[in-house]
C-alpha cells in the first residue's frame, strides 16, 4: 500500500477510510463508540483538515472537506458524522473565536487530534439552535456553567466541547453566546445511553458538563452568536451532514452495482428486464441531484466567502437561507428514499438482510435519522416564511 503524504487529504481519506470499513459492522452491532476509527483520523492529522496552516493545519477547503466526508461515511456513516460535526466545530473556532483562544486550541487540533464535541441540545427546546436556557455566569476573573444535554454526539469521548449557552442569568433565551471548553476543564456525567436504530456508533449520549473556565474561552463576536450561526455553523454543518448522507448512499449503491455485475451473485436478478433498468436509473438519479445540489451549494458559499468573509450580508439573506436548508432537506428525503428503493431492488438476500458483502441494510437504518436531525418539518415551516421574503428567487 502507498503511504498517503500528509499534505494530501483525499489520499489520506482513502486509507484510513479502509480502518474505519474494518470497524464498521462490529461498531454498528455492538453500538460502540468507534474508537479505532477516531485513532486512525486522529494519526492521520484528518482531524485539522480545515484547521489553516498558520496553526499548523492542512488548510482544507470546504470542497475537499465534503470529499473526505463522503469517502469515509461511505466505509462508516458513524465515524463520518463524528468527524463531520467535528470539522462544523472546528470551522467554528476558526472563523469566530478570539484570537488568544484560536491560537490555543488550534494547534492541538491539528498537533493531536483533539476531537471537539457539540453541545447545542436542551431539554426545554430540543435541538434550536438559537435558544438556549442554561446560563453562563461571571465568577471574578472566570465562567461559570453548568450545562445538561440530551443528546452530544460522541460526547463521551470528547476533547474538547463547544456549548451554546445563554448569555447571562438575566438574559433572554434568545440571547445566546458560545463557550469552548477542554475536557480537562470540566466535571462529566453520563445522564442517558444511545441504544438507536442506526447510527449507532455516534453515541449521541445525553451529558452534564460543569466547570469553572477562563474568560478568554468566551466566543462572542461582533453580531453574536446570530452571526456564527448564519455564517458557519448552520451552512458547514447542513454541507457536513449532506456529505455524510451522501457518502453513504453512494457506498451502498456502489456495492450493489459490483453484486449486479457479478455473474454469480446477481444470479436472480433480471438485468435484462426494463423495470429494473428503469429502477435502477431512479437510485442513480436521487443520488446524483443531491451531489449536483451540494457541489452547487458548496461552490456558492465559497464564493460569498470570498467576497466577503464570514460578515458578508449576503450570508444572512432569506435567498441563502433557503438553499442552505433545502440541501439538508433535500439530502435526508432523496437519499433515504433512493436506498429504500434500492433495498427493494435488491430483494431480501442483499436488502433486507444483514450482509457481508453490502452494507445496505445498515445503511437503510443509519439514513433513517437523517430527517430526524434537526427536523425536516421545522426547517419545512423556516423556508415558507422565508420564500415571502426572498426577492432573489431567480438567481442569475
Amino acid at each position: 500500500m502507498t503511504v498517503a503524504t500528509r499534505n494530501n487529504p483525499i489520499e489520506l481519506a482513502h486509507e484510513v477510510a479502509t480502518v474505519l470499513a474494518a470497524h464498521a459492522v462490529a461498531v454498528d452491532e455492538q453500538g460502540v463508540f468507534p474508537e479505532a476509527s477516531m485513532q486512525a483520523l486522529k494519526r492521520s492529522g484528518l482531524m485539522g483538515l480545515v484547521v489553516p496552516l498558520e496553526y499548523g493545519g492542512l488548510g482544507g477547503s470546504y470542497q475537499t472537506m465534503v470529499q473526505v466526508i463522503q469517502r469515509l461515511s461511505s466505509a462508516c456513516l458513524s465515524t463520518g458524522m463524528i468527524w463531520a460535526m467535528h470539522c462544523q466545530q472546528v470551522a467554528t473556532l476558526v472563523d469566530h473565536a478570539p484570537l488568544e483562544l484560536r491560537q490555543r486550541v488550534l494547534p492541538q487540533i491539528a498537533d493531536e487530534g483533539m476531537f471537539v464535541a457539540s453541545v447545542t441540545s436542551e431539554r426545554e427546546k430540543g435541538g434550536h439552535l438559537l435558544t438556549a436556557y442554561a446560563p453562563v455566569l461571571l465568577d471574578g476573573d472566570g465562567l461559570l456553567l453548568l450545562r445538561d444535554a440530551p443528546v452530544v454526539t460522541g460526547g463521551a469521548f470528547g476533547d474538547g466541547y463547544l456549548m451554546t449557552m445563554r448569555a447571562s442569568a438575566e438574559s433572554p433565551p434568545s440571547e445566546v453566546v458560545l463557550v469552548f471548553a477542554e475536557r480537562a476543564q470540566l466535571e462529566i456525567g453520563i445522564q442517558a445511553g444511545w441504544s438507536a436504530l442506526g447510527m449507532r456508533g455516534t453515541q449521541s449520549i445525553g451529558m452534564t458538563l460543569k466547570g469553572h473556565l477562563p474568560k478568554e474561552q468566551l466566543i462572542d463576536p461582533p453580531g453574536g452568536f446570530a452571526q456564527i450561526a448564519v455564517s458557519t455553523m448552520i451552512p458547514v454543518g447542513h454541507i457536513a451532514w449532506a456529505a455524510s448522507w451522501l457518502g453513504a448512499a453512494q457506498g451502498a449503491f456502489e456495492q450493489m452495482i459490483d453484486v449486479f455485475r457479478d455473474p454469480k451473485a446477481r444470479q436472480g436478478f433480471n438485468l435484462q428486464s426494463d423495470l429494473f433498468a428503469m429502477r435502477l436509473a431512479e437510485v442513480r438519479l436521487q443520488i446524483d441531484t443531491v451531489r449536483a445540489y451540494l457541489q452547487q451549494t458548496v461552490r456558492e458559499y465559497d464564493e460569498l466567502l470570498n467576497a466577503g468573509g464570514v460578515y458578508n450580508p449576503a450570508l444572512r439573506s432569506p435567498h441563502f437561507s433557503i438553499q442552505i436548508n433545502n440541501l439538508k432537506l433535500l439530502a435526508s428525503d432523496m437519499l433515504f428514499n433512493a436506498i429504500n428503493q434500492l433495498v427493494q431492488l435488491s430483494g431480501l438476500r442483499y436488502g433486507y438482510l444483514k450482509n457481508p458483502r453490502v452494507s445496505l441494510e445498515r445503511t437503510f437504518r443509519d439514513l433513517r435519522a437523517a430527517s430526524l436531525m434537526y427536523s425536516n418539518d421545522r426547517l419545512l415551516v423556516a423556508n415558507g416564511k422565508l420564500a415571502l421574503l426572498d426577492r432573489d428567487i431567480v438567481s442569475v
